[in-house]
């Protein structure tokens, strides 16, 4: 196995020698990556100082956006016949309406950890935690798995279910950056996708016709925060520059897409999504949902290109 692991001021290392690879995760940080280097270059946007980052509730570096990615539209929502009020609940992170936003994760740091071949495993019982059980109703385990090998990082996301179905709508929000390269020198290689029409709030139309957005787009057009539909298993999204590029792999279990990068930014975040933006309480287009017993698995990895 070409691959080890260190753990250092509460932060955990994960190398791979061959491919040049290291990952540095933070567990107190909800287990974010806050470094993915490839040859001593830096993949991975923070916004803020390390020290910071990992005191303050901000999204950088790759986050997991559980057990809803993006934003819900209200504090209400139902499932299975439990209604749920998010209002003045101590996890909730919201956006700046007061929204909702990136789950309940954001600084969790009670995980069961252990070293894995070619990487690590973090997991959390759901039913064992009161605070998480008030805001998601659903008892489940969810399991993360990184492994770095000669191809990239791959992040394995699943989720098992207890004794009841659990609704599925989690994200991953990974800030990525090709180093040496501008914005204006970035060029983003999309599938065959649909753009979600969103409101000023960033929250999906009801019934807005979606329109073709599949190509080479430069990603200096315009200031992005938006949501596309009709990915696939094995589609794939590149950010190229003429210093290099990212590739983004979609393996298994996503359908749905955010690109955030606003006006300036040196960085994109190519957002695998399990269901579509405020799914949990809008329910169309439905998420996925896990029966109980059953897994449901979300897969995707990424590459440095030269």
């Amino acid at each position: 196995m070409d691959q080890s692991s260190t753990s250092t001021q509460g932060l955990l290392d994960l190398t791979h020698p061959a491919s040049g690879q290291l990952l540095r995760l933070a567990p107190a940080a909800g287990f974010a990556g806050v470094s993915w280097q490839v040859g001593g270059r830096e993949h991975l946007h923070l916004s803020q100082p390390l020290d910071q980052f990992l005191r303050e509730e901000h999204t950088g570096g790759l986050p997991l956006l559980y057990p809803w990615a993006n934003r819900l539209r209200s504090d209400q929502w139902s499932f299975g016949g439990k209604r749920i009020d998010l209002d003045g609940h101590a996890r909730v992170h919201r956006d700046g309406n007061g929204r909702p936003m990136h789950g309940l994760l954001v600084r969790w740091s009670d995980w069961e950890t252990q070293a894995t071949d070619g990487g690590c495993m973090a997991a959390i019982d759901w039913q064992d935690h009161e605070v998480l059980m008030a805001a998601f109703p659903f008892a489940h385990r969810l399991e993360i798995q990184w492994t770095l090998d000669s191809d990239g990082l791959e992040v394995r996301t699943s989720v098992t279910a207890g004794d009841e179905r659990v609704p599925v709508s989690f994200g991953w929000h990974p800030y990525v950056v090709i180093p040496g390269a501008s914005r204006g020198d970035i060029t983003m290689h999309l599938p065959d996708v649909e753009e979600v029409p969103l409101d000023e709030d960033c929250l999906p139309v009801p019934g807005a016709d979606r329109t073709p957005a599949g190509g080479a787009r430069p990603l200096g057009e315009r200031s992005w925060d938006h949501c596309f539909s009709g990915i696939s298993d094995g589609d794939t999204v590149e950010l190229r520059a003429t210093a290099g590029g990212i590739q983004f792999e979609f393996l298994e279990g996503w359908r749905w897409m955010q690109i955030y990068s606003p006006d300036g930014a040196d960085f994109a975040c190519i957002e695998p999504m399990t269901a579509i933006t405020a799914a949990l309480d809008d329910q169309d287009p439905p998420g996925p949902v896990v029966d109980p017993g059953c897994t449901y698995t979300a897969r995707f990895r990424m590459r440095s290109c030269s």
